[in-house]
């Protein structure tokens, strides 16, 4: 049997959500293309990518929401959560205890009204995990194994309870493990994300490109029109060339052109050769802080 839970009303949180967050995105992008470069229109970019960030998350949420089904066979009971999904054997299950005897904690993780998924401890049960869009106890049903606990959400908890009780009597045609799948094509389950030490080195990378711009952006109105550059800037250098003030903007651009590249390779690389991603991320490092010496020297 196939179980979706009532979704209205948060699909349409999450819809505005995501266009609140989106129109964020397009005020601050716009903000910062009018703005002449200095603390105001890198603030103005760094705002738009953390808004545009904000509402890719809001709308996988939501396209998650769409998605949250229970399924239920002989064999188990199959919360299906985006990309996720919690394979529970029906054997495994011990008791089904209905919101309404324990109440419904706060939730700790992507909630907001008619959405609850994430965590929560109840003193009668312990840790519960929340794949429910209910605010009431009486739609939620708590499915309770040795392993863990979940919340689930549908109209009738009690049939719902009934159902499962009625396929434990019959037995399994097959046997299952508790454990959690993903949904996800191979290539896309990115290990990097697990990896403390390719971690450090992409925020080491990310954080000397960021110190490019920012000086780039500090020190931009002080330069006059046109301007000639040394590189290096040493008395000795018998050549120099005048250049345009936009022409500075060249240095953070391939930058971080670079840097993107390089943190793109040293995930996928991650998956199949961790020292060759570590040296890909090393690298991208040693990269941005020539360019973060580079920019110092052309601009004190």
């Amino acid at each position: 049997m196939f179980y979706r839970p009532p979704r209205t009303l948060g699909l349409a949180v999450g819809g505005a959500l995501t266009l609140w967050a989106a129109l964020v995105t397009i005020v601050l992008l716009a903000t910062g293309l009018r703005a002449e470069l200095g603390f105001v229109g890198l603030l103005a970019y760094v705002g738009a990518g953390a808004a545009l960030l904000l509402a890719g998350l809001f709308a996988y949420w939501t396209f998650a929401l769409a998605t949250l089904s229970y399924a239920l066979d002989r064999n188990g009971l199959v919360i299906s959560w985006g990309a996720t999904q919690q394979v529970i054997p029906l054997g495994a299950i011990e008791r089904l205890v209905p919101g309404t005897a324990i109440g419904v904690p706060r939730v700790r993780g992507v909630t907001w009204w008619g959405y609850h998924i994430g965590r929560a401890t109840i003193d009668r049960i312990g840790p519960v995990l929340f794949y429910s869009t209910a605010d009431a106890p009486e739609q939620v049903l708590y499915v309770m194994t040795p392993e863990r606990s979940y919340a689930v959400t549908v109209d009738d908890p009690a049939a719902f309870a009934q159902q499962i009780v009625r396929r434990q009597e019959l037995g399994p045609t097959a046997e299952l493990t508790h454990h959690v799948r993903r949904a996800t094509p191979n290539v896309l389950a990115l290990t990097m994300w697990y990896d403390r030490t390719a971690l450090t080195l992409a925020g080491i990378a990310v954080a000397a490109g960021a110190l490019v711009w920012l000086h780039v952006a500090a020190r931009y109105r002080a330069l006059p029109e046109t301007f000639e550059l040394h590189f290096p800037p040493t008395e000795a250098t018998p050549l120099a060339e005048v250049v345009a003030r936009s022409a500075i903007l060249e240095l953070p651009q391939t930058g971080a052109v670079i840097l993107l590249l390089g943190l793109v390779a040293g995930a996928l690389l991650h998956r199949w050769e961790r020292m060759a991603s570590y040296m890909v991320l090393g690298a991208a490092t040693a990269v941005q802080a020539i360019f973060l010496v580079a920019t110092l020297s052309v601009i004190p």
